[in-house]
């Protein structure tokens, strides 16, 4: 029993993602997670009210709550509405939970290297797609994403490798460099790129570049100079990275994603750009359109599937199907893959204000984080803005799982800003 207290964030992470690809057993460990962090939150404030970090756990969780509360106004779907905003606390005190632990001070590194083997785990699978025909995941081609794969025999996958590669990318690599293993790291960073463009989950590219990004920022913001054994390395990186581009192009289902994206480079039109986007574009002007018709409050966060076949005139129809369940006689796209259209639809201006006042919030606490803070904060930080970067044009933001994706980003990134001894205010 000792153990599993003493051990209780690692097991619990580790559980966590192990049951990503699993469907709804994801929430078991989750589930736990909240219920410790409920008692331990009581005796926060029981023994003298807030920290530093329960402070900026609960401003930036804020900006979201309360304008999908008064979404509930006008919502199209008051069950859906409702679910999102009352399981939201859950999963904030999920997300105090890993923040509890961590600023507390234990060890992230245990978590790291048992994420760190599951990834690898993943990634044998997805390569054994990507190579291999009579897999047992399924065809493959344009995603080779092995056990995530969608309708595949073993679990209830989703295509959603890719996605949580984008984010753990920078974290994993960010706190196997903090620990000086720096070749370790570099070679695990190109394993991840590799397996994130395999997946054929182009906004999870974006993550990666995100973070790619990201590194030259960090290093300028914590006063870097560069040396001639740095900018060796990095050509080699960079060429190392080409040449496995040029590699995996050649391989029929990426050439046809890969070509698809840059479809609107040569085609610099509308069509281009929707054939680029896989006919998201019809799907932004509903977005927009919903927004317009209730612009304070919107139309109800976590439904923009059933308030979108409500437009009088959609630009998204065939996207449309029959839908008798819940008192819906039509639904539309599951969401609107773009996360500030998604705040504008369903929460109205109230939504977009308070997600852009999220990130120049988010902004503000990386830029000091960066210049001061430790790699392993910098990483979770980072992997915070890959995973739900604003132009991202796949992530749901009120989904189920990307709202506990969101909060155990946010708990990891306060965790090892706010540890004792090294609390700072943001």
């Amino acid at each position: 029993m000792r153990f599993l207290i003493r051990n209780d964030l690692t097991i619990l992470l580790g559980l966590y993602f192990f049951s990503l690809p699993l469907g709804k057993t994801l929430w078991y460990p989750l589930f736990v997670m909240a219920m410790v962090g409920a008692y331990l939150l009581v005796k926060e404030i029981r023994d003298g009210g807030f920290s530093l970090g329960t402070k900026w756990l609960l401003f930036g969780g804020f900006f979201i709550w309360v304008p999908a509360i008064f979404s509930m106004i006008n919502t199209v779907d008051f069950g859906r509405t409702l679910q999102f905003i009352g399981t939201y606390p859950l999963s904030f005190l999920a997300g105090y939970f890993i923040y509890n632990r961590l600023s507390d001070g234990v060890n992230v590194m245990s978590s790291v290297y048992v994420i760190s083997v599951i990834v690898a785990f993943w990634g044998v699978l997805a390569i054994w797609q990507y190579v291999d025909p009579s897999n047992p995941f399924g065809p493959g081609g344009s995603h080779n994403q092995g056990i995530h794969t969608r309708d595949n025999p073993f679990v209830d996958g989703g295509l959603m490798m890719g996605v949580i590669l984008g984010s753990l990318f920078s974290f994993l690599v960010f706190a196997l460099w903090a620990r000086g293993l720096n070749l370790l790291a570099i070679f695990f960073g190109l394993f991840i790129i590799c397996l994130v463009y395999i997946s054929g989950t182009r906004s999870a590219w974006l993550s990666v570049l995100v973070t790619l990004c990201a590194v030259p920022v960090v290093a300028l913001l914590r006063g870097f100079k560069p040396s001639l054994k740095t900018y060796v390395v990095s050509l080699c990186l960079f060429s190392a990275v080409a040449i496995a581009g040029v590699f995996a192009y050649q391989q029929p289902g990426l050439q046809i994603k890969l070509n698809q994206t840059l479809t609107v480079f040569s085609n610099p039109t509308r069509e281009g750009l929707d054939n680029t986007l896989s006919g998201r574009v019809d799907i932004w002007d509903d977005a927009i359109q919903l927004g317009l018709s209730s612009p304070i409050v919107g139309t109800g966060v976590n439904n923009f599937r059933y308030a979108q076949p409500l437009l009088p005139d959609p630009a998204g129809t065939r996207w449309i199907t029959e839908w008798n369940k819940d008192g819906h006689e039509l639904k539309g796209p599951s969401h609107t893959h773009q996360i500030l259209l998604e705040a504008w639809s369903g929460a109205g201006v109230l939504g977009l204000v308070g997600l852009l006042a999220f990130f120049v919030w988010l902004a503000r606490t990386t830029i000091q984080v960066g210049k001061t803070g430790s790699l392993l904060a910098v990483g979770a930080l980072v992997a915070l803005w890959a995973g739900f970067f604003p132009f991202n044009t796949h992530n749901n933001f009120y989904g189920g799982w990307m709202s506990a994706w969101f909060w155990v980003w946010m708990g990891i990134s306060a965790g090892l800003i706010f540890r004792k001894g090294e609390a700072r205010a943001v």
